[in-house]
């Protein structure tokens, strides 16, 4: 028996196996009844339960009793019966173990896992492998200290590779129940904590013990067993391809202390001319980057333009020519220069197809943008959930910590401000006198459109950081939420990209940094991304 442990910062995605769609948000949808299961339990209101068994001499994997939740989605996973003596084709369990696992091995460098072989070949004792682990564990939160973020923040993923029948060392239930106290695994922590348990070989494997062991989480399956090593490798082979497990994964950035700048954001790319560098971008797609659209604004030969995306086989990145752009109609930086507003941003967006479809890798992989269908289950939300549901779980603070890319690549700290405090954070436009100097009204300059950023210790954007993406952090993943647009302030006076000066206390006027809100050019992301992303009702 082999278990196989990975530790690292990372994330899984939900699959669901079933149409989630319900008459009203109070009521989860019927769990349905699989072949040869007895279903006790008729009432689908939340807090309602449902328990299941198996006829005749089939054995039940999946979860014996599930839970209508809150969200409207059932607890646990779709509970099957099977044929003691049966075998997962790798062709299934790759998807079906990828849906829920392949963002974790994303986020990471699967170069980097550890392993740990049971070397005893006398019999199989899962106790003391699963013990094993939980030293590990212990060794490295006393190391960490268990009160620290760098700890708590943590998920870990767990692979018994096993016949299933622990006839040594005891029930390894004990050392889960271990493993689960030092992670502090409770409802709301229960993604940081995967135990897959996979059979392999031999028709003894213990369906029963294997289900027992394996997780049991919304709508993912964490129990298998393969005929023989041949399939286990197909199955591993076909996961660690990071062209295929990024290819429809948005979000993922590297997380750990050795990752690159690129590998952290590996959505972001850097537009140019031949010349110099002028503006940044994001990969929403493996062959569409999102940007602004005044980068634009003196360029009619977009074929002398090229996007650098980050490339693992070169340090600076691959060059891409643009076969097309695709330029807000409504924006016209001189739009209201008649109200004595020298430039207007409004509708500052632009959409770039490149020439080439982009090889995903851990360098190059797509933001998820909200509203979208892969946002929807990098976020863990239930089928059903609309725009506006993204716009209230992401922008859900009156202050909401953010980020953007650099010059030089690496991240820096906002808070884009909402509600009242947003109303406050753009009454620095009123100062600048200069610019403005007859503006009776900020909101004709600083629509709805923007975001607002710049109070506190925030960083503010250079000149050629215009078009990044502006981001958060949630559930381990990304979503881009704005785009750099314009501001009151640039901290870069110098080609040094590694130089930034923050603004002096009491300038006037105060810096402030303003980024189009992608809520609210939803309309025109949608008439130019059909049937490249899948976007959610509004």
């Amino acid at each position: 028996m082999r278990a196989l442990c990975i530790s690292e910062t990372c994330s899984s995605e939900l699959g669901f196996s079933r149409n989630w769609s319900r008459k009203n948000a109070s009521h989860c949808p019927d769990p349905g009844v699989s072949v040869g299961a007895v279903r006790t339990g008729s009432r689908f209101g939340p807090g309602d339960k449902v328990r299941y068994r198996c006829s005749s001499n089939l054995v039940l994997t999946g979860s014996v009793e599930r839970e209508c939740q809150d969200s409207g989605v059932w607890s646990g996973t779709e509970p099957i019966c099977r044929q003691p003596y049966s075998y997962d084709f790798p062709e299934d369990v790759a998807p079906a173990l990828g849906t829920s696992f392949s963002h974790l091995l994303g986020a990471t460098n699967p170069t980097q896992t550890q392993k740990k072989d049971h070397e005893n070949g006398t019999g199989t004792n899962i106790y003391q492998a699963l013990n094993s682990i939980y030293i590990m564990m212990n060794n490295q939160m006393q190391t960490l200290g268990m009160n620290t973020m760098a700890w708590q923040e943590i998920r870990h993923a767990i692979i018994l590779l096993t016949d299933g029948k622990s006839n040594m060392g005891g029930s390894p239930k004990p050392a889960v129940d271990s493993i689960k106290e030092i992670l502090n695994i409770n409802e709301k922590r229960k993604d940081y904590l995967d135990i897959y348990a996979i059979g392999v070989g031999n028709l003894d494997v213990d369906w029963r013990e294997l289900n027992e062991l394996g997780s049991k989480k919304d709508g993912e399956r964490h129990a298998f067993i393969l005929r023989d090593t041949d399939a286990l490798s197909q199955v591993f082979e076909h996961m660690l391809d990071v062209s295929q497990l990024t290819d429809t994964i948005c979000g993922v950035g590297n997380m750990s202390a050795n990752a690159s700048a690129q590998e952290r954001t590996p959505w972001h790319v850097t537009i140019k001319p031949k010349s110099h560098d002028t503006c940044r971008g994001a990969l929403i797609s493996d062959q569409w980057v999102l940007t602004a659209a005044h980068c634009f604004r003196h360029v009619e030969d977009h074929s002398l333009w090229r996007v650098i995306v980050g490339d693992p086989s070169s340090q600076w990145g691959k060059e891409f020519q643009i076969e097309k752009a695709v330029i807000s109609s409504e924006f016209n930086v001189f739009a209201k220069k008649d109200q004595g507003i020298p430039e207007f941003y409004g509708d500052d967006i632009a959409l770039l197809k490149l020439a080439q479809k982009v090889k995903m890798s851990t360098h190059a992989r797509p933001i998820c943008l909200p509203c979208t269908v892969g946002a929807n289950l990098a976020l863990r939300r239930p089928p059903g959930s609309t725009c506006r549901d993204h716009e209230k779980e992401l922008l859900n603070k009156l202050s909401i910590p953010a980020h953007f890319v650099a010059l030089n690549g690496s991240k820096l700290n906002i808070h884009l401000k909402t509600g009242s405090e947003w109303t406050s954070c753009i009454q620095a436009v009123s100062q600048d006198k200069v610019t403005f100097p007859n503006l009776t009204d900020v909101r004709e300059v600083v629509t709805d459109q923007f975001l607002c950023s710049g109070t506190q210790e925030d960083d503010n954007a250079c000149k050629g950081e215009s078009g990044g993406s502006v981001f958060l952090v949630r559930r381990f993943r990304f979503f881009q939420v704005g785009l750099v647009s314009w501001g009151l302030y640039s901290p870069c006076s110098s080609a040094d990209k590694n130089l930034r000066k923050k603004a002096p206390r009491g300038r006037i006027p105060p810096p402030r940094d303003f980024h189009i809100n992608l809520f609210r050019l939803q309309p025109w992301l949608r008439q130019h991304l059909e049937g490249i992303l899948n976007f959610l009702p509004l």
